[in-house]
């Protein structure tokens, strides 16, 4: 089947659906680039979680999906003297169209956005091919100020939908997991702070063995934040072993050594979640936030893009059909199933 890009409107919101028939997903330009729709058509599988409030007219409400974070995520924080947001300020900018591609084979949009806090220039290229359902994003951003400035750089996505129950394992090239606490998870989370792990095994607060690679139904009732660190290869995958669909990553580990895995599990006690969240974050970031620092400079081993300098990511995300598992994936995107 051919690829297309569909233009319509979501709410006051232009919407771009980028498809080439078989997978297809839905952007928001003006709403910080969301990714609001990731979709297996045959197969009918939304791979995106929808936050209780959904998608509202205004763009700083949170609606799930795929935002992109940027240049910090994670907790608000002082960025050499601007109060950077919850998960960086791009997520609530409106992005420029600069191009699309649009023929048979291939179709690509290309975005561009100028942050206001901080001194960047960021280009975002998305790339969808017939016959594949590999998602390629490729991103430069340029220091247009005078001196060298840090990235906690990172993309916020959240599996939900009707893909993510409890018949949903992760494969990962992973070899550590570390736990951290959301003020949000205090009451309902499994894990103490900064207790680390061999993946995919990890101790509760009880000093049990978990397995997080098994995703828990929402009658668990817990709501976790864990950093997966240490890869041995660019790859992690998450596989619905009943419906036979899954996502993977390809990343190169040196650009985005840790994978946020956000847990909510039917807990996250009072607000904004009460409860009402089945929801798991798989997140690629150039580093891990400190919830102790309260500027940017604090946070070790980030990034730093110099003066009129440019640091650029690829992510690939490849989604597949017909498998319980994955053993590896090749740097080109074959799929090794797990036995």
């Amino acid at each position: 089947m051919a690829c297309e890009i569909i233009e319509h409107r979501i709410k006051n919101f232009r919407a771009l659906t980028l498809t080439n028939g078989e997978y297809s997903l839905t952007i928001l330009p003006e709403k910080g680039s969301d990714i609001i729709s990731l979709r297996d058509e045959k197969t009918d599988t939304e791979f995106l979680w929808e936050s209780p409030n959904g998608l509202c007219s205004d763009a700083t409400t949170y609606e799930g999906g795929w935002q992109e974070c940027f240049p910090t995520g994670g907790p608000a924080i002082n960025y050499r003297g601007a109060q950077m947001p919850q998960d960086g300020e791009v997520q609530s900018l409106a992005w420029d169209v600069i191009a699309t591609t649009q023929d048979r084979d291939e179709v690509s949009i290309t975005l561009r956005v100028k942050t206001i806090k901080s001194p960047f220039m960021l280009t975002k290229k998305i790339t969808l091919r017939t016959g594949t359902g590999m998602v390629e994003i490729d991103e430069t951003a340029v220091n247009q100020g005078a001196e060298p400035l840090p990235l906690l750089w990172g993309h916020h996505i959240v599996f939900g939908g009707n893909f993510l129950n409890d018949a949903c394992k992760i494969d990962s090239a992973s070899k550590k997991i570390i736990s951290s606490a959301l003020p949000e998870n205090v009451l309902t989370g499994q894990f103490e702070q900064n207790i680390s792990g061999v993946w995919p095994l990890i101790k509760n607060k009880s000093g049990e063995l978990i397995d997080i690679s098994e995703v828990s139904p929402a009658s668990c009732g817990t709501a976790d934040l864990l950093f997966l660190k240490d890869f041995e290869d660019g790859w992690l995958a998450i596989t619905n072993r009943e419906k036979k669909v899954g996502i993977a990553y390809l990343f190169d580990p040196a650009i985005h050594p840790a994978i946020w895995m956000w847990q909510m599990y039917g807990g996250g006690a009072g607000y904004p979640w009460f409860g009402r969240a089945y929801a798991l974050g798989l997140q690629p970031f150039t580093g891990m936030p400190d919830p102790h620092a309260d500027n940017i400079d604090a946070v070790a081993g980030l990034p730093i893009v110099a003066a009129g300098a440019a640091h650029t990511t690829r992510l690939r995300f490849l989604l597949f059909r017909g498998l319980k598992g994955v053993g590896r994936i090749s740097r080109d995107g074959v799929i090794v199933p797990r036995i």
